[in-house]
């Protein structure tokens, strides 16, 4: 249960791990062989074709990630190079000028500027953005966008005792003497009240030594300190499902939804469902482009630095859906949320007025889940949440920190169904 998001640690130790129950697994094993023999590049050359072919593969694009994370990784170390670098100019007479000539220094900013690894995380992200387009079972990929993008650095003054007592529980745990480890991180927490990952990592003792109440108890509080943070609603959703209280997991499911549509949510959601015999009714659409986004033209970040080299057609529907962006760009600010009042729409998001356009204009039966949506007057519901994308993540969180009562109801009308 508790996970180490130190991705290296993560890459490719436990790799070929994978079922062998259909063609795709199989085709995988070719990817195992390459990066077995540290041919990386190689490995990543082949699953992009393999995704091309197969984009709906989650544990494809899974797999692709951790390549893509070695690659950054490794080019992290060939980022030294260019800062050690001097540059010397000659004048006319061949005699070497003062280093801070002006020519030396352009020159030397625009070597430093080349950064591998700049450009490998990038491509990392892209990646992570490509899994959580096309495919609904990315798990990993989508995990690791939001411990990338979202989540935020948490017990940054610790005190010195508290760390002691923390880093003693942390060799107790890793032995699996959960009773000592237990004890241990309590001690933490009482020199360092509000010491979040103590409190977190007391409940995963507790839970492993089927202390259910008392693991209850410390997730409650780790999320009560922190809020905004999936992991200790996973962790509380977890011991949920093991402690068989069903409603409970789907109650605290929606809740964390209200937080991010995290992919693992779904899952844990699904199978409690299940248990309820009830059943997921959730109908999850792939794209066919990246979300409609408002950036100025000089903004340059991660996110939108690397580009495919080969282009991909948009086709029907979704040529409407970014047509929409050029008639409601005057009426948003930069996250896609509408700050002025116009005759085209009501909606409050970029997104749900893309999809807007994208129902206006087509029939397609791909949109008929939506359709039924905007009828029923949860378009903006199923957007924006069962359809998530890293890539609205602003306008989600605005419309999910005003509207945690209309997603509960959509989760009751809509997605838990009866059989």
């Amino acid at each position: 249960m508790k996970k180490n998001f130190l991705l290296i640690a993560l890459l490719l130790v436990s790799m070929c791990v994978f079922s062998q129950s259909n063609k795709l697994d199989k085709k995988m094993e070719k990817a195992y062989g390459l990066v077995d023999k540290g041919k990386i590049k190689e490995a990543g050359e082949y699953m992009d074709e393999l995704l091309e072919e197969n984009p709906e593969f989650g544990k494809g694009w899974d797999y692709l990630s951790k390549i893509r994370y070695k690659e950054y990784d490794d080019a992290k170390k060939s980022d030294d190079l260019f800062k050690n670098l001097t540059v010397t100019t000659k004048s006319k007479d061949g005699k070497a000028t003062s280093k801070d000539d002006s020519l030396s220094k352009a020159l030397l900013t625009m070597l430093t500027s080349i950064s591998p690894s700049k450009k490998a995380y990038s491509k990392y992200l892209y990646t992570l953005r490509q899994a959580t387009l096309y495919s609904d079972d990315a798990y990993f990929a989508s995990s690791l966008i939001r411990s990338t993008l979202v989540d935020v650095k948490v017990d940054t003054n610790v005190n010195k005792k508290a760390l002691k007592h923390f880093y003693e529980a942390e060799e107790e745990f890793s032995k699996k003497n959960y009773e000592n480890a237990a004890k241990l991180y309590k001690r933490a927490v009482e020199e360092q009240p509000g010491f979040y990952k103590a409190t977190m990592y007391m409940g995963d003792c507790f839970y492993f030594t089927g202390n259910y109440p008392n693991a209850i108890d410390a997730f409650r509080t780790a999320i009560s300190q922190h809020p905004n943070l999936l992991e200790p609603r996973k962790y509380l959703i977890d011991t949920y499902l093991k402690a068989k209280l069903y409603d409970k997991v789907i109650e605290e499911s929606v809740q964390a939804m209200a937080v991010y549509p995290d992919l693992s949510i779904a899952v844990r959601m699904e199978d409690a469902i299940y248990y309820t015999e009830k059943k997921m009714n959730a109908k999850w659409m792939p794209r066919g482009v990246f979300p409609n986004k408002i950036i100025s033209d000089t903004a340059k970040t991660d996110l939108n630095e690397y580009k495919e080299t080969k282009e991909k057609k948009v086709k029907e529907p979704w040529t409407f859906y970014q047509e929409a962006l050029t008639s409601i760009k005057p009426f948003c600010n930069e996250a896609g949320v509408m700050v002025k009042a116009t005759p085209l729409t009501n909606a409050k998001y970029l997104e749900v007025f893309s999809w807007e356009e994208m129902l206006k204009k087509s029939t397609d039966p791909s949109l008929e889940e939506a359709r039924k949506m905007q009828a029923a007057g949860y378009l903006d519901c199923y957007v924006l949440v069962t359809c998530f994308h890293q890539d609205f993540y602003k306008q989600y969180k605005d419309f999910a920190s005003k509207n945690k009562d209309k997603i509960a109801e959509y989760y009751k009308k809509f997605i838990v169904a009866k059989n």
